[in-house]
């Protein structure tokens, strides 16, 4: 077959964070590296790639033909989940949406993990995590082409509810801090602070206010890490 497919950092967390699986759900599969990489790794046994779009679908189908992975892979245009029936054995990835996109596609819990990765609207998310009855077992921090990322595996079952610094910032970051979390807070900070910077110039007072709740809390999460590590 074709060389072997070298996955980018972030792919590789997810990879990681997915672990064995019977059937993995790759949702927005998108170009179908993951997928395929799985399949070859024996990660997963099948895999079913999912795509809103027919187009992105074809490239994926091209890519797992070529590969020799075609009678183990099967491939949905779909919204989400509908007509899908992910198994407790199972797994699934959302990655590289919008937080609001993932909260849309989650609209309820999954019998297996899932794994998710936010560009935009990270508590969106995570939010939509806890009201479906799932919990975030694991986070990590990648850096890919320059930017970092935050990828997240929830498994079925509730558990404590996320405070507000949980939900932006992720329980699992502030709780374990695995490698890259100072990086990511310090680069969440330089954010947060053109935003509060751009707010003050503006006249709109809840813009205003959303901006310095959010500097606040990622303020005090870097004093509580640096505490720590003095």
């Amino acid at each position: 077959g074709p060389p072997m497919l070298q996955l980018d950092a972030r792919l590789a967390l997810a990879e990681d964070l997915l672990g064995r699986c019977e059937t993995l759900y790759d949702i927005g599969s998108n170009h179908g590296f993951l997928a395929v990489h799985m399949l070859r790794t024996g990660r997963c046994r099948r895999a079913v790639l999912c795509d809103i779009s027919a187009d992105a679908l074809s490239r994926a189908r091209g890519l797992v033909a070529r590969a020799g992975l075609a009678d183990r892979a099967a491939f949905a245009v779909t919204d989400g989940f509908a007509g899908l029936d992910p198994q407790p054995g199972d797994a699934a990835a959302i990655l590289g949406m919008g937080g609001r996109t993932i909260a849309a596609i989650l609209r309820e819990g999954l019998p297996c993990p899932v794994v998710l990765q936010a560009n935009v609207e990270i508590a969106c998310a995570r939010r939509r995590v806890e009201q479906a009855g799932m919990h975030i077992a694991r986070e990590g921090v990648a850096r890919a082409a320059g930017r970092l990322y935050v990828v997240m595996r929830a498994e079925p079952g509730p558990a404590a509810p996320m405070s507000e610094a949980e939900l932006r910032l992720g329980p699992v970051l502030l709780r374990d801090k695995p490698a890259g979390t100072r990086e990511y807070l310090r680069w969440r900070q330089r954010v947060a602070a053109r935003a509060l910077e751009g707010a003050r110039l503006g006249t709109d007072a809840e813009k205003l206010r959303r901006a310095e709740a959010e500097f606040a809390c990622i303020e005090a999460a870097l004093r509580r890490l640096e505490e720590e590590e003095a």
